[in-house]
Order: structure tokens, then sequence, then C-alpha cells
């Protein structure tokens, strides 16, 4: 049944078309604050009917206009989808740092993401490039030849970028680098892995092709662990770094110096990586470089809209609803305390504008804390331990039930 057939008040409209205030098709003042207006008209009426009612109509006329409450019902809609994608915000900002942020093309609200380490990765690739296991720094290689009189070089103008055929000083220059970090020096290429697992070395072309183990005298055979034959091949490797080379050397400042001074002519190799701008590895443009330099980098910047409010169930639309009665409230005492009395014959009316605010904010605080309270029950720690404390309890429950005994036929 109708709200207006039970009653008339003075600030009640002729029709409830005109309820729909801000969102009314003619004749009345848009005003744009959510993405989703459309879907707040649908039941913005019986929201209006609704809050009258709780703040006293029809004995006490509300003396707020119809635009005042749509607007606190719209407030609301937005409050709580703000709320919520606030806090999927920092729940998962671990998985969505990087990501487009192009509101144009994205769109992450009501959608649930995937738990990525792309976060754990990006904070351990610099401990991955002083390691020589990864990271984002390009690694370079660059050399130079030491003559018998030559002991000193400059890492950037006497050394070639081997890629390139330019200086490092030049390669690094048109980076807008200004220094390199030198990673590995070597004067041969690394031959361990080749003599170790070579199929077409003389040796192995003889063991496999021509049976040469099988007529040896000296073969004995051992089934080993894959891990041995791993490690063999690390200890070669290391062999070739200690023992291989004669020469070591120093790194001071921007010059490498071998020691001691070469008898002939050497060519020495260097693996390098330049130094690291934070915004942009390698100094390359972020579009093609790393685009995630500039994707998602905190929550003010994440593709959300505001949510539907014909995809929130009865518990948001219950928490909207007294939200919006809260705000209309204090726009309501905001109003009245404009004209704290009233003067009438032989007396006057105290309003009670100063109480309403009060109690107006007071309802929107505790609707808020209620909502994040509600939220940070359910975050993802929390639902963890839940879960792990639920499995607990089945299985000490399980832990209970007696087990059948086998039945045995006698023959």
């Amino acid at each position: 049944m109708a709200f207006d057939n039970f009653f008339t008040t003075l600030s009640q409209p002729a029709s409830d078309s005109d309820y729909r205030g801000i969102f009314a098709t003619s004749g009345s003042t848009n005003i744009t604050l959510s993405a989703n207006l459309s879907s707040l008209s649908a039941q913005g009426s019986e929201i209006v009917k609704w809050c009258r009612y709780r703040m006293g109509e029809p004995k006490i006329v509300a003396e707020i206009d119809n635009v005042q409450i749509f607007s606190a019902f719209e407030e609301s809609t937005i409050e709580y989808g703000a709320t919520i994608n606030r806090y999927q915000a920092t729940n998962y900002l671990s998985n969505i740092y990087g990501l487009n942020r192009d509101f144009s093309t994205q769109n992450l609200t009501d959608k649930l993401p995937h738990n990525t380490l792309d976060y754990l990765m990006r904070l351990a690739a610099p401990f991955s490039s002083e390691s020589n296991v990864g990271g984002f720094q390009n690694e370079r290689k660059a050399f130079c030849s030491f003559s018998s009189t030559d002991q000193t070089k400059d890492l950037l103008t006497d050394f070639t970028d081997l890629e390139t055929g330019d200086s490092v000083s030049t390669y690094i220059t048109s980076l807008s680098a200004a220094n390199i970090q030198v990673r590995r020096v070597y004067h041969e290429p690394p031959t361990t892995m080749s003599r170790f697992i070579d199929p077409y070395s003389s040796a192995n072309t003889l063991a496999q092709e021509m049976d040469y183990e099988s007529f040896s005298t000296e073969n004995v055979f051992y089934i080993m662990p894959i891990y041995a034959d791993v490690m063999r091949a690390g200890m070669l490797e290391t062999n070739d770094t200690v023992r291989r080379s004669g020469f070591s050397y120093q790194v001071i400042g921007g010059q490498i110096r071998l020691m001691p001074q070469p008898t002939s002519t050497v060519r020495v190799y260097i693996d390098y990586t330049t130094e690291m701008n934070p915004y942009d590895p390698d100094f390359k443009n972020p579009n093609i470089g790393d685009p995630s330099i500039t994707g998602i980098t905190s929550i003010h910047n994440i593709p959300f809209t505001d949510i539907n409010y014909m995809n929130i169930n009865s518990t948001g639309k219950r928490w909207i609803r007294q939200y919006t009665l809260a705000l209309s409230m204090e726009t309501l005492g905001r109003i009245r305390r404009k004209y704290a009395s009233i003067p009438i014959p032989n007396g006057e009316v105290n309003l009670d504008g100063d109480a309403l605010v009060q109690e107006g904010m007071e309802k929107q605080l505790a609707l808020k804390d209620e909502l994040q309270a509600d939220l940070d029950k359910v975050n993802n720690v929390e639902l963890m331990k839940g879960d792990a404390e639920m499995a607990m309890a089945m299985q000490d429950q399980f832990s209970h039930i007696p087990f059948p005994t086998p039945f045995v036929m006698m023959g």
C-alpha cells in the first residue's frame, strides 16, 4: 500500500515520481555523484518515504527536501562501496601492485584476484642481482686487452662493450648512467661444463660409441645418486675460478688492476651491470622495459568503480538504509539549529537541531565501526586461521569415532 494513502504532510509530494529527486528525468537539478545513478533510482522512492517516516512524519513535519534525502542515499551507497573497495585493496594489494591502472580499460570492482608471488619476487630482485642469479638488471659483457706493459685499465674508457662495439662509457652515457658494477672478471671463456658433459669429447666418444669402458681394466662402476654429478660439476667450476687463472685483480674506483703484470697480451673479459634507477630499471622506456613501473602503486589508483546498488545483498542494503537515515538526521538537525527557537504567543518552541546533529553523527560512526569490524573478521589471514582451527576441530572429533572391528569369517 502506498505511503501517501496513510497520511498527507506539508512536505509530501503529489506523487511517487516526485520522490526521484536528483534522478528525475525532467524538471529537476541532477547531482552526479555516482556512476550507477539508474540503479539507485529503482528503490530511491521507498528510501525517501522510509526516512521521512523514521524522522517523525506524519505527526511532525521533517523540514528537509526529498532531493536532500536522495543525496544522502547516494552518498551512503558510495560510502559503503568505497569501504568495501578500500578493504579489498588493502587485503590484496601485494597481488595488485604493478597491474594496469587505466580506468577506461580495467575494472577490478567485484573481482577476486589470484594470489601471486610477483610482489615477493620484486622485493627479492636486488638480492638476486647481487648474488648473480637473476634480478631486473641486464648483465652485459665487455673486454679489454692487457699487453706486457699494461697493468691498470680504465673500466669505462678502455673496455669495449661486446654487443655494441663501443666503449663502456659510450654505452652507459646513452642510458644516462654514470657508473657500472663489475660482476665477474675472467680472461678466457669458461670451459668447465663443456669438459664435464660434452657428448662429442674424445673420452665420451670412446666410452659411448666404441664401448671403451668395457675394455679398460681401470674402470670401476659405482651406482651414484644424481646429486653427485651436480656436486662434481660445481667442484670443477670452483676449481676453474680459484685455481685455473694465474692472475688476481683489484677494482678501485673506475680502475681495474691485474696482478702480477702480464708477460704477454691477455684479453680480459668482464660481466657488468649499470647502476639502477629504482623508477626505471636499465633506464629504458617504462612502457617497453618494465610496464609495472607505471602500474598500480597504491590504493589510490586501483581501478575500482562505485559498486552497483542492485548487486548489493540485503545486509549491505540495510547498512545503506541506516546510513541514509543518519545523514538525513544530521542534515535536518543542521537546518533546525539555524532556528533554535520559534516564538509563539505567550512562549516559544525550542527545536532539537543540536540533538539531531549529534545523534546522526554518532549513528554514522557506529555504522562505520560495525562495517569495519565485520571486514576485519574476514580478511585473508583471519579466514585461514579459522579454516585451520576448523580442520583441527574436525580432526579431534574424528579421533573419538571408534574404529570398526574387522569381520573375520571362520572356515
